[in-house]
C-alpha cells in the first residue's frame, strides 16, 4: 500500500481535528447546528446527508426501509365534488397524463397500429385529444414528431381524418416545454381546437395554425386518486426526494439552479434521494449523467406508484423546472407534490414565483440550507396547506377535462359551487369574515331562514358552512373545505381545534405549547374519522333537506357522521382584540400611536435595523418571499420589521400582516385607509419617518433578501461610523438569473475618490460621475438619522420612486461604501405587477415622478447635469422601449403621456435619432395620417 505524502497526511489530520473541535463546540453549547454542518462539510468529515450516517449502505436502502410504511398509506380517492365527468375521450398521450385523467373520464388510448380496433371496441368518443408525447404508453408513438415517421403518418393521415369525418372534434393540447414548440407545430396545425399550457405561445399558434377554430390557455392538472394528502400526517421520513432526469445537454439554466438547490439540501444535512429513470440507460450515456457530487445520493428509479407514495410520506420534495420564462408552463411535479401535502423545493420559473409563492425557489445553496433550518413545524404545515388548496381548487384534472370538452363544443365549463353559511345569531364580525372569503363573498343566514328554505324546497346549496360567533374565520376557511371535497369521498369535512397562535411579546418570549399543539394536531389531520366535535368548524356537501331544519338536528347527525378532518388552520377563537381586518376600512391608523409603538418596540428589544416593507394586496408573497427571507438572516432577532399596508382590501393580506405582527414581537404593522395610494411611496415614506433604529433597509413584499447579505452590510456600517450608507449587489430574475454588480460600478466610477480604508469620499457633485444611474435601495443599509435629515421626496402614487430616492441619496451623501456580496433578489416578472403591465396607465404612473424629479433637479441646480448624463438614454431605453409593447390601438394615448413626461424637463435638443422618430410618429398619429404612428 502506498503511503500518502507527509503533507497530505498532516492536512487530513488537521481536517479531522477541526471536525472534532466543531463537535466539541456544539456539545458544550458554543455553536449553532447550521454552523456545525458547514464546518463538518468544509473540514472533510462524513457528509451529514450521507446514507452512511443513517446506517444504510446506499440511498436505495433508505427507500426500501420505507416500503412497509408506504404500503400502509391509504389510497387516494376521487373527490365527491369532482366526480367522473361522463366524457369519452380518445387520447394520444404519455403515461403521466393518462394517469392524471384516470377515473375522471372514459379514456380510449389509441396506438398507431391498433387504433381502429380500439375505437371499434369502445365506441365513438366525444373528442380526440392529442398531446406531445415521448413515446406513448406502449412506446408506439416514439418519433411521431418527425414528419416522415410511420406514427406521424398514422396520426395525421388516418386517425385524425377518420374521426373528423365522423364529427369528432380534434383537440391539440400543447403541454410541451417551450423549446420543443417547433417539433409539434405541424401536428397542432391539424387540430380543430388548440389549447396550450404556455401562455407565451398563444400568438404563435394563432399565426401558425389558421385553420384552428379556437385557441386557448390550459395549464396542467392533478388527480387526487394518485396524488393525495390523505393519511400523510405526520411524515414517515425526513428524506427529500427528487424523481426525474438530469439533462446534461439540455436546459443549462435548469442545471445551474438545480445545483444550488441540491447543494443547499446537502448543506442542511437532510437526507437526499435522487431517483432517475434514465441515468442508468446505456443508450443515454453522457446525456443524463449526474454531477459526481450527486452520485452518492443517486439510486435506480422506482415504480411511479411507489414514488407517488414516497412523495406523500415526506414533508419536502424537489421539483426542477425546464421552462424558466413562462408564467403558465412549469413542472407538473409541483402540482403533484402540492396535492400530496408536500412542501416543494424548486428551481426558478416565472409562473411558480407569481402564482405559487409558497413554493421555495432556490436562490443559492446558503439560502436553501437556511430556509430548511429556520422553518418551524407550524409554518411547514401552513405552507403545505396552501399547496393543497392551490392544487385542488385551481388545477384539478376534472376541471381540465371539462375545459377541453367545452373548447371542443361537447361540454360546458365547470360551474362555481353554491356556498351558504348558517348561524344562530349573525353578527357583523361573522358577516365580515364570510364576506371576505377568498372564494368570494359567502351568504350568511340564520337557522330559521335555512329551515324555511328547506321546507319550501329552495335550499339549493353545494357546500353548507355552519358557523358561530365563538370563532373567527380566515379568508381561506371556505376554500380549505371546498378543496377537501375535491380530493376525498366524505360528504362532511371538519377543521380541528386551532393548535394555537404564537403571540410574540416585548420580552421576546413565545408560548412553548404551540409546536406541541401542532404536532398533536398532526395525528388527527388529513384522515377520515367518525363524528364532528364542533359543528361550527364543519362543512357539508349537498346536505339532505331533512338535516337542515335546525342546528340541533344537524348536530345530532354530526356526532356519528363519517367525516374528513383537515387541519387546525383557518380559524381561531373570537376575542375582543381589534386587528387590521376589523379596523374601520375608511380610516388610517393613528400615526402618533403607531410612532409610540415603534419607539417602544425598538428600545425594549434593543433592535438595530429597521426593515421597511410596503404592502398592498400581496399577503402570500409577503409571507413566503419577503418575510421568509428575513427569517433566514442571522440578524432576524435584531430587526425591526415595519409592515406598512397601503390600504389593502384583500382580507388574506390583512390577516397575514396581523398574524406576522402578533407572532413576532419585532414586527410592527400600520394600515392606511382602504383603497391604496397607487405606489409604495406613501407607506415607504412613513416607514422612513418613524424608524427608530440606527440603521434602515428596504424590501418589497414580492422580493427576497439573500445569502445573509444584510448582516454583512450592517457589520460594514457598524465598522465605519462616518459612512452614510453601504451598498451591496443584487440579482434580477426574469427569463434568466442576472447578477448586477453595484460594488464594481461604485469602485470603478469613484476609483479616484477612495480613501485608504476603501471608503468612497464623494465629490461635491457625485452625479457628474455617476450620471443618475439606478441604484437599488433594497441592496443598501442606510444610517437612519442621516436619511431622515434629507426629508427625501417620494411622490405619492408614482412608479419608479425607489430609483428617485436613490438619486437623492447619492446627491446628498458624502461618504459611502460598497461590499461585493449579494443582498437582494428582485423578481422583475411577477404576473399582475404594475411594472410588467404596459398600457397608457403605466406611463401615467410615471408622470408625478418626473414632475417631482424635474422640480428637485431645478431646486438643486442639477437639471443640466441630468440632461447631459441621463435624460436621452433613459428615454430611449426605458420609455420608448416600453412603448413598443403597447397595443396599437392604445399607442397614441401612451405616446402623448410620454411627450408630457419629457416636457417636464423643459426644452431639449435631442441627439438620439430614436427620439426623433418617436416625435415624428406622434405628429403623424395626431394628424390622423398613416395610422397611429406606432411604426414611427
Amino acid at each position: 500500500m502506498t503511503r500518502p505524502p507527509a503533507g497530505e497526511f498532516s492536512s487530513r489530520v488537521a481536517e479531522l481535528d477541526a471536525g472534532l473541535e466543531a463537535l466539541e463546540s456544539l456539545i458544550s453549547g458554543g455553536g449553532s447546528q447550521r454552523g456545525l454542518r458547514r464546518t463538518l462539510l468544509r473540514e472533510g468529515s462524513p457528509h451529514l446527508s450521507s446514507p452512511f450516517i443513517r446506517d444504510a449502505q446506499d440511498v436505495g436502502e433508505l427507500i426500501d426501509r420505507l416500503a412497509p410504511v408506504l404500503q400502509e398509506l391509504p389510497p387516494g380517492e376521487p373527490g365527491i365534488a369532482k366526480p367522473h365527468t361522463g366524457l369519452r375521450v380518445a387520447i394520444i398521450c404519455d403515461e403521466p397524463l393518462h394517469r392524471s385523467f384516470t377515473g375522471l373520464a372514459d379514456l380510449i388510448y389509441l396506438s398507431p397500429e391498433s387504433w381502429q380496433e380500439q375505437l371499434a371496441e369502445s365506441g365513438p368518443p366525444d373528442l380526440l385529444l392529442v398531446t406531445p408525447v415521448v413515446s406513448g404508453i406502449d412506446g408506439g408513438w416514439s418519433g411521431v414528431e418527425r414528419l416522415s415517421s410511420a406514427p406521424r403518418t398514422a396520426l395525421t393521415g388516418r386517425i385524425i381524418p377518420h374521426l373528423r369525418a365522423r364529427g369528432v372534434p380534434v383537440v391539440f393540447w400543447g403541454t410541451q416545454v417551450p423549446r420543443f414548440y417547433p417539433h409539434w407545430q405541424g401536428i397542432a396545425e391539424q387540430a380543430d381546437h388548440i389549447l396550450t399550457a404556455t401562455a407565451e405561445h398563444l400568438p404563435r399558434y394563432a399565426q401558425d395554425c389558421p385553420r384552428a377554430q379556437s385557441i386557448g390557455l390550459l395549464t396542467m392538472g392533478v388527480n387526487p386518486v394518485h396524488h393525495s394528502p390523505i393519511g400523510t400526517r405526520p411524515a414517515a421520513t425526513d428524506l427529500i426526494p427528487f424523481f426525474g432526469t438530469w439533462h446534461e445537454q439540455l436546459f443549462p439554466q435548469r442545471r445551474e439552479y438545480a445545483g444550488w438547490l441540491l447543494d443547499g439540501v446537502l448543506e442542511s444535512g437532510r437526507p437526499l434521494a435522487l431517483m432517475d429513470r434514465r441515468s442508468q440507460d446505456p443508450a443515454r450515456t453522457g446525456e443524463t449523467a449526474w454531477p459526481p457530487r450527486c452520485t452518492p445520493y443517486l439510486t435506480t428509479t422506482r415504480p411511479r406508484d411507489l414514488v407517488a407514495r414516497l412523495h406523500r410520506a415526506t414533508d419536502r420534495a424537489i421539483a426542477l423546472n425546464s421552462a424558466v420564462g413562462s408564467q403558465t408552463m412549469f413542472s407538473d411535479r409541483i402540482l403533484e407534490l402540492e396535492a400530496s401535502g408536500t412542501m416543494v423545493l424548486s428551481t426558478y420559473n416565472q409562473g411558480v414565483n407569481s402564482e405559487h409563492p409558497h413554493v421555495h425557489i432556490a436562490q443559492s445553496p446558503q439560502d436553501v440550507a437556511a430556509a430548511l433550518e429556520v422553518l418551524t413545524h407550524r409554518e411547514l404545515r401552513r405552507t403545505q396547506a396552501e399547496g393543497i388548496r392551490k392544487a385542488f381548487l385551481d388545477h384539478h384534472a376534472a376541471d381540465r377535462l371539462m375545459t377541453i370538452a367545452a373548447a371542443a363544443g361537447v361540454g360546458t365549463l365547470p360551474r362555481s359551487p353554491r356556498l351558504l353559511a348558517v348561524t344562530e345569531e349573525p353578527s357583523e364580525t361573522l358577516r365580515r369574515d364570510l364576506a371576505g372569503q377568498s372564494l368570494g363573498p359567502v351568504e350568511l343566514i340564520d337557522w330559521e331562514q335555512l329551515s324555511r328554505r328547506a321546507s319550501a324546497g329552495i335550499a339549493e346549496v353545494d357546500m353548507l358552512l355552519p358557523v358561530s360567533p365563538r370563532h373567527r374565520y380566515a379568508p381561506t376557511y371556505a376554500a380549505d373545505h371546498l378543496a377537501s371535497f375535491a380530493h376525498q369521498r366524505d360528504c362532511v369535512t371538519t377543521k380541528l381545534a386551532s393548535p394555537g397562535v404564537p403571540t410574540g411579546t416585548l420580552d421576546g418570549t413565545r408560548p412553548s405549547t404551540t409546536a406541541d399543539a401542532v404536532a398533536r394536531s398532526d395525528r388527527h389531520s388529513h384522515r377520515h374519522r367518525v363524528g364532528v366535535e364542533d359543528l361550527a368548524l364543519s362543512a357539508w356537501w349537498r346536505p339532505a333537506a331533512d338535516r337542515l331544519v335546525s342546528a340541533e338536528r344537524l348536530g345530532q347527525v354530526a356526532r356519528s357522521v363519517q367525516a374528513y378532518a383537515i387541519d387546525g388552520f383557518g380559524h381561531h377563537p373570537a376575542s375582543t382584540q381589534i386587528t387590521l381586518r376589523d379596523a374601520a376600512p375608511d380610516l388610517d391608523d393613528d400615526v402618533e400611536t403607531f410612532a409610540a409603538e415603534v419607539r417602544e418596540t425598538a428600545e425594549t428589544l434593543g433592535l438595530r435595523l429597521s426593515v421597511v416593507i410596503p404592502v398592498y394586496e400581496n399577503g402570500d408573497h409577503l409571507r413566503h418571499k419577503a418575510f421568509a427571507s428575513l427569517r433566514r438572516s442571522s440578524l432576524f432577532d435584531q430587526m425591526h420589521i415595519l409592515l406598512l399596508d397601503d390600504g389593502s382590501s384583500d382580507q388574506a393580506t390583512l390577516q397575514t400582516v396581523d398574524e406576522l405582527a402578533r407572532e413576532h414581537p419585532q414586527v410592527s404593522a400600520y394600515r392606511f385607509a382602504q383603497g391604496g395610494s397607487g405606489s409604495a411611496s406613501r407607506p415607504r415614506d412613513l416607514g422612513v419617518r418613524l424608524a427608530a433604529t440606527e440603521q434602515i433597509a428596504f424590501l418589497d413584499p414580492d422580493d427576497e433578501m439573500v445569502e445573509d447579505g444584510l448582516a454583512r452590510l450592517v457589520a460594514e456600517l457598524d465598522a465605519h461610523p462616518d459612512v452614510d450608507f453601504v451598498l451591496g449587489n443584487f440579482t434580477r430574475w426574469s427569463t434568466r438569473h442576472q447578477r448586477l454588480d453595484h460594488h464594481a460600478e461604485i469602485q470603478e466610477t469613484f476609483a479616484d475618490h477612495l480613501d485608504a480604508a476603501g471608503t468612497v469620499v464623494l465629490p461635491a457633485s457625485p452625479h457628474e460621475l455617476w450620471g443618475f444611474r439606478s441604484l437599488r435601495i433594497h441592496a443598501a443599509v442606510v444610517r437612519t438619522a442621516w436619511l431622515q435629515s434629507l426629508e427625501p421626496v417620494q411622490p405619492v402614487g408614482a412608479a419608479g420612486q425607489d430609483n428617485f430616492l436613490a438619486q437623492q441619496m447619492m446627491h446628498r451623501a458624502r461618504r459611502i461604501r460598497s461590499v461585493d456580496t449579494p443582498v437582494n433578489a428582485y423578481y422583475s416578472e411577477v404576473s399582475g405587477s404594475m411594472v410588467n403591465s404596459v398600457s397608457p396607465r403605466y406611463f401615467r404612473k410615471y408622470l408625478p415622478l418626473d414632475r417631482a424629479r424635474a422640480r428637485w433637479l431645478r431646486e438643486n441646480d442639477l437639471l443640466e447635469t441630468y440632461r447631459r448624463t441621463r435624460f436621452e438614454g433613459y428615454t430611449v431605453n426605458w420609455y420608448l422601449k416600453k412603448l413598443r409593447t403597447v397595443p396599437r390601438e392604445q399607442w397614441l394615448e401612451a405616446a402623448e403621456t410620454i411627450a408630457e413626461i419629457l416636457a417636464c424637463y423643459g426644452e431639449h435638443e435631442w441627439t438620439d435619432p430614436v427620439v426623433g422618430q418617436f416625435f415624428s410618429g406622434l405628429e403623424t398619429a395626431r394628424a390622423g395620417q398613416g395610422g397611429n404612428g406606432a411604426d414611427g
